[in-house]
């Protein structure tokens, strides 16, 4: 296996990282986001759902706990755990576009989310048939 597979199925480090880089840079941000922040979006790019900023910066790193709790409780193959760890990563960059978009930037959420997860099927598909 090699070295990138091998950190990937060490899910339970992807998750103790994915979650400490969530918290990081919603702490080091909190200040400057707005009150309430977009979280979701549809397919033209809108943003359809507001929370409070502190629902915006603690939801992504709950979600991620849970993922990884259900990991842990069922009997997962190397495959299944790289398949969660592409996932919460993927979790972390959504959440980094999220940022940047209630900051200001103008983030093209739709397509790059689209191409993320488009590639992290992909990704799946071939640790899964090797």
């Amino acid at each position: 296996m090699n070295p990138p597979a091998r950190l990937l199925a060490r899910q339970k480090t992807v998750a103790a990282l994915v979650i400490g880089a969530l918290l990081a840079v919603g702490v080091a941000l909190y200040s400057t986001l707005p009150e309430q922040m977009a979280i979701h979006w549809n397919a033209a790019g809108e943003p359809d759902n507001v929370v409070s900023k502190p629902v915006a910066v603690l939801a992504m790193p709950a979600v991620v706990v849970f993922m990884s709790v259900l990991f842990e409780l069922t009997n997962n193959d190397v495959g299944e755990r790289i398949v969660g760890s592409l996932a919460m990563l993927l979790l972390l960059v959504v959440q980094m576009m999220a940022f940047g978009v209630n900051l200001g930037y103008d983030v093209p959420i739709v397509p790059i989310t689209l191409a993320l997860a488009g590639g992290m099927v992909a990704v799946a598909v071939w640790v899964e048939t090797r």
